[in-house]
């Protein structure tokens, strides 16, 4: 899975820029360009608010099943 492939998507489907998405996260433009870019890596807290903010959700499957 490439997160920032699938947050990018998300941010170009809102019609949102970079800068726009940092504010909504609470991060600094740059932080957040390094992260969609593979300059910095994404941990579970910054996974997170890009999922809350963007109206994404990351779902994990193990042998067919779902697990969210």
């Amino acid at each position: 899975m490439n997160f920032s492939k699938i947050a990018k998507k998300a941010l170009s489907q809102k019609g949102w820029t970079i800068t726009r998405l940092a504010k909504e996260m609470g991060y600094c433009v740059q932080h957040v360009s390094d992260l969609l870019s593979g300059e910095r890596r994404w941990n579970e807290t910054t996974m997170s608010r890009a999922c809350e903010v963007l109206g994404i959700q990351v779902v994990f499957s193990v042998s067919g099943q779902e697990i969210a």
